[in-house]
């Protein structure tokens, strides 16, 4: 059988196709005939398998010449009765697998519909419960750090008998700020419920409290517990609140007064408002006593009405599991879960509107419907297109085949061309025994310059980069390519670790020498990172495969971005950690840091070793210190938690912070490439979480350390309350400093009469 030959040249053997039909008439007398023949294939050629390669040619009796045309449209040979009733067959048989895959469609789309309608509903059930127990969590973690701050300000009563609470103590214990009032208030209380010592800043409504139950609670018991009140009370200030307590006593162990925490309910309204419930989903706290004391989203009125006698409450109030009822506030039927916060006389309902919860259910049923409607119709249209976009799809595969290996905006080579030349060079080097280095190159800050000086300008300066790295490598073997974005790779055959760095180091000089204005970068001109890895024949040590090798000079990359940038650093250098950057003013600082260390007395070594105790316990870390960096060591001029007074500056961890003005956050250390191979990082007990708020002296604006807090394990986040009660906690270290700093400033005469 003959090859058929479309036309575009390609040529398709006929036994590929799924059914021919075969029509030969005379010139003069097949017209007719054609299309009867053509009507009685159509059923055949919706069935054919192969729609792309469809042929018709029909065949009919032959026609003496002389037969007239009315003639030859009745006559029909007994091959042409057999072939139409092979084709009504067809028909028939297509209509039943059409129906039949139809309905099998129709069952099985039923059922998914089905489970996934059962998907929808158990999934709301588990966000539901998850929301419930986050804010449980979160009220309750609010309340130990309560608790933490009644026990902190007994300390420091016990230190200092006349401590009292400025704006900087007040944030260190309550969080808050100018315009944020905090979490609560500290009240103390003396022998006989006088209030003597509060944290509130506006006057005072009430001063005594012997009549409260958990006043006359402390007195009568000895045991050192926290009081939690049962019932939530109005504040002095008139807010919903939970009261909490502690006992207080002399240095005789007498019973000298109460440390009283009032909680205030409103300092949960900004998380109840920052979770997504849907537009008709809500979230309330309730009182044990059938008050809503919160809800989000508000409702004019609703606060402070007691739904005791509902029947939802006391589903609420005695509910195991996920209920459905209609919301005795609004009406709205959801689907409800309820956390109870322990020891607190609080309930958390977490609702979700039924109605929403089955709404992409219901549009996705509707689509299904209209989906099937159309499913008929499509059938015959993609037969019909099939044909055409397998042609279509023939062409692209040779127009990808002829895709271009330079890149159009550098005229470097693109990345295509990258891991074929890599693989290339990496043949080579395992054949020859030879090193192979590849660079890794990324502009710093290119997407800020691109924000604030266009996309053109943007163009313009990867232009540029690239020329001047073409010409910083003098040899031809050496390849040149754009990797991604403004990310650029090189290629160095017959080239060890440090000529590697040697040549890295000479193009990022020549990209700082552009001095391409930058404004958003700090360097005020453009600048690259470097990353740089080379594969050993003769070494054991990785990187031993192509991919490996790009993947620690990507690492050795990042290893640079994250330590400063402008910077080459090499893999070899990430397996030890990677070194801080000195900050640009480090001979100013370390001339303050001099004159620190030379200040600081053993008193105010306590005094900083007490704020370090706090920091520790406020935020529940393992260890607090605040550090000094001088230039070889990292002193530990106040402690809490750890034994050593001094670490060096190449493993400290403060040194990555003193380029600084922010807290520095590191959540876990053994996955940070900055701190590859440190000693202090290594091990079980090893330092996993670090957080530095930077120390900085006012009058010259260096930083001279940290106060941070670590922990030996990694952490999952660090919020912005912590990193405000970090700060506090960083400026009570900074004024003891300064004050140091300005008792050895002033004339001896002085020094004596105030020491």
């Amino acid at each position: 059988m003959s090859d058929t030959k479309f036309s575009g040249g390609s040529v398709v053997p006929r036994a590929a196709y799924g059914c021919c039909f075969t029509l030969e008439a005379r010139r003069l007398s097949r017209n007719r005939v054609l299309i009867v023949a053509m009507l009685r294939s159509l059923p055949q050629f919706l069935a054919a398998k192969d729609c792309g390669s469809i042929v018709f040619n029909v065949r009919a009796a032959s026609l003496s010449e002389g037969r007239s045309l009315k003639g030859a449209s009745h006559t029909l040979s007994a091959d042409d009765v057999a072939l139409s009733r092979r084709r009504r067959v067809t028909v028939i048989l297509w209509t039943i697998v059409l129906v039949a895959t139809l309905s099998g469609f129709i069952a099985l789309f039923g059922l998914l519909l089905s489970d996934q309608r059962h998907q929808d509903w158990a999934q709301a059930e588990v966000a539901a419960n998850n929301l419930g127990v986050s804010v449980k969590r979160e009220i309750m973690q609010t309340f130990h750090g309560a608790d933490q701050a009644l026990m902190s300000v007994r300390e420091m009563l016990r230190v200092d008998p006349d401590f009292q609470f400025d704006p900087q103590k007040r944030r260190a214990f309550l969080g808050g700020s100018g315009s944020d009032v905090g979490i609560g208030e500290i009240y103390v209380l003396d022998a006989k419920g006088n209030l003597t010592l509060s944290s509130e800043t506006g006057s005072r409504l009430r001063t005594n409290f012997a009549n409260e139950a958990f006043f006359f609670t402390h007195e009568r018991s000895k045991q050192d517990l926290l009081f939690t009140a049962k019932m939530v009370s109005i504040s002095p200030l008139k807010e919903a609140a939970v009261i909490l307590s502690r006992r207080l006593t002399d240095a005789k162990g007498k019973f000298s007064g109460v440390a009283v925490f009032s909680l205030r309910l409103s300092a949960f309204l900004p998380l109840f408002s920052s979770l997504e419930l849907g537009e008709k989903g809500a979230i309330s706290l309730y009182g044990t006593d059938g008050t809503l004391l919160l809800r989000a989203p508000e409702i004019q009125g609703a606060i402070g009405t007691n739904y005791v006698t509902t029947q939802m409450f006391w589903k609420l109030a005695t509910a195991e599991e996920p209920f459905v009822t209609p919301s005795a506030i609004d009406g709205v039927e959801r689907l409800y879960s309820v956390a109870k916060a322990q020891s607190l006389p609080l309930i958390i309902a977490v609702g979700l509107s039924v109605e929403e919860i089955y709404a992409g259910w219901l549009r996705l049923a509707s689509i299904t419907a209209i989906s099937f409607a159309a499913l008929a119709g499509c059938v015959v249209f993609l037969s019909i297109m099939l044909a055409r976009e397998f042609r279509y799809r023939r062409r692209s595969e040779m127009r990808y085949r002829r895709l271009a290996h330079v890149d159009e905006l550098t005229g470097l080579f693109n990345r295509r061309r990258f891991d074929t030349c890599l693989e290339d060079a990496f043949f080579d080097a395992r054949e020859t025994a030879t090193p192979l280095s590849v660079v890794m190159v990324d502009v710093d800050r290119f997407k800020m310059f691109n924000d604030f000086y266009g996309h053109q300008k943007g163009d313009d300066c990867l232009r540029l980069i690239a020329q001047t790295i073409r010409q910083r490598l003098e040899r031809t073997t050496d390849i040149v390519a754009r990797y991604g974005g403004e990310e650029i790779a090189i290629i160095l055959p017959v080239t060890d670790a440090a000529t590697a760095d040697r040549i890295a180091e000479d193009v990022r000089l020549a990209i700082e020498n552009l001095r391409i204005g930058h404004a958003r970068s700090s360097f005020g001109y453009v600048t690259a990172s470097f990353g740089v890895a080379t594969y050993e024949p003769h070494s054991n040590e990785p990187p031993n495969g192509m991919e490996e090798l790009v993947a620690c000079a990507d690492e050795a990359l990042y290893g640079a971005k994250r330590s400063g940038r402008n910077r080459v650093i090499s893999h070899d250098v990430v397996k030890n950690g990677i070194p801080a950057l000195p900050p640009a003013d480090e001979a100013e600082r370390l001339a303050c840091v001099e004159k620190v260390l030379s200040a600081l007395t053993p008193s105010a070594k306590q005094s900083l070793d007490h704020i370090s105790q706090m920091a520790s316990q406020a935020l529940g870390m393992s260890l607090a210190v605040v550090t000094v960096v001088d230039a070889e060591e990292q002193r530990f001029v106040g402690r809490f938690g750890i034994e050593i007074e001094s670490t060096s500056r190449d493993l400290a961890i403060c040194s990555h912070a003193l380029g600084s003005s922010e807290t520095m956050v590191v959540l876990d250390a053994a996955r940070d490439v900055r701190f590859s191979g440190n000693e202090l990082v290594k091990g079980d007990r090893g330092l996993r979480f670090y957080a530095g708020a930077p120390l900085k002296e006012p009058q010259s604006g260096v930083t001279i350390g940290t106060l941070c807090v670590v922990d030996t394990v990694p952490h999952s986040g660090f919020t912005r309350e912590q990193h405000t009660l970090l700060a506090g906690f960083a400026a009570m270290a900074l004024e003891q400093i300064q004050i140091c700093l300005r008792q050895n400033q002033a004339p001896p005469r002085q020094r004596a009469a105030v020491g």
